[in-house]
Formats: C-alpha cells, sequence, structure tokens
C-alpha cells in the first residue's frame, strides 16, 4: 500500500512539473506510463545462507521531461515479488519483496517508429524479505519458525529498450535493466535481470 501511495505522489509531482514546463516553453515534449516486468532473481545476502531464487514480477511507471532532442529525464518508481517455491527450502507464503523510486535521466535517438534509449536510474527503496521455515500461510495457526525483515537501500538502475509509435501519442515500450541497490552491509541480494513490457503517451 505504501508503494502505490509513494509512485502515485511521484507521478503526480511529474505532472504539475510538467505542466509548469509546458506553459514556459523550456521543455520539448514529455511522456510517461506504466510497466509490468518478469525476470529471475537469485542470491543471498542473509546470516541463514539461504539462497532465494525464483521468477519475479511486478510493475511500475515513470514520467519524463524531453528537455533536448536526444536527453530527457523524470521520475520511476516500480516494487517486485519473488515467490519462494516449497522446493526452495521455504513454505507457502514465503517471498522477498522490492520497492524502489527515484530520478532517471537517459539518451533516446528517433528512427522513425523506434526510438531506443539507455539510461539510468538512481534512488531509493525497501527490500522485505518474509522466509516461512515452518507452517503455512493457508491457515490460522502460528507459524513456528520464520523470519520477517525490512532492509532499506540506495540504489544505481542502468538499463536500455526502444519504444515504437503506434500512432499519435500511443507507443509500445520494451526495457531491460539489473538493479544495483547497495545497503549498509553491501549490495543487495537476491539480484538478477528484469524485462519490462508497457505502454507510453508521448507528446
Amino acid at each position: 500500500m505504501k508503494a502505490r501511495t509513494i509512485l502515485t505522489i511521484l507521478l503526480s509531482i511529474a505532472g504539475i512539473l510538467v505542466c509548469n514546463a509546458q506553459e514556459k516553453n523550456i521543455i520539448k515534449g514529455f511522456s510517461g506510463g506504466m510497466m509490468a516486468h518478469t525476470g529471475y532473481m537469485s542470491g543471498g545476502d542473509n546470516p541463514f545462507g539461504f539462497n532465494p531464487q525464483g521468477m519475479t514480477f511486478g510493475l511500475g511507471g515513470c514520467a519524463k521531461l524531453h528537455l533536448t532532442d536526444h536527453f530527457r529525464a523524470g521520475f520511476e518508481g516500480y516494487f517486485s515479488n519473488v515467490g519462494l517455491k516449497e522446493k526452495s527450502g521455504f513454505q507457502s507464503g514465503s517471498h522477498n519483496k522490492v520497492f524502489w523510486a527515484g530520478a532517471l535521466a537517459e539518451w533516446f535517438r528517433k528512427c522513425d517508429r523506434f526510438t531506443p534509449f539507455a539510461g539510468a536510474g538512481t534512488g531509493g527503496g525497501m527490500e522485505t524479505s518474509c522466509y516461512i521455515l515452518a507452517g503455512d500461510k493457508h491457515d490460522w495457526m502460528p507459524e513456528g519458525s520464520a523470519i520477517y525483515r525490512k532492509q532499506p537501500f540506495f540504489y544505481v538502475d542502468p538499463y536500455i529498450g526502444t519504444e515504437y509509435k503506434v500512432g499519435g501519442a500511443l507507443r509500445l515500450i520494451m526495457k531491460a535493466d539489473w538493479l544495483l541497490a547497495i545497503n549498509s552491509e553491501g549490495l543487495n541480494r537476491p539480484q538478477g535481470p528484469r524485462i519490462y513490457f508497457g505502454v507510453i503517451f508521448a507528446h
């Protein structure tokens, strides 16, 4: 719930900035939209030797100001969840969830209907780890052994992708990234590549 609230606030702020900048004619355009993503995460930085791994799924969005013909900057916010399977040694309901939000900057180039881009985001986030070692999420019994932990982090998120102009203001977007999250103990794990698919509206 907090992740959605923060994302809504960021997109609202971006909308206000876009309106003000457009009135002053200091930008060449703006774009924004939502994306779903998937990927594969692995690795552990816990003291128990656990190695959480599996497919991750999530949602998020971005808003960008086009400051020149090849440079744009803005805000982003996403959440991503890895549901841990019983074959990984965890009980049903175990998960590793990550939320991050911050600023982004990217280079882009228009090539007919395609607009390839490359950039990076930076900001902060929170990892939530829930490892149920005995018990089950489907009953009302207290779990005999479980670990729950939240870890804030700073991140740098390099990415590449492309947009495809469908018509008018509508664009389809695909991008890939590798979130580098750094906490007080070093590089945050699990980590891995994500692929995003979504819709962007540009003006």
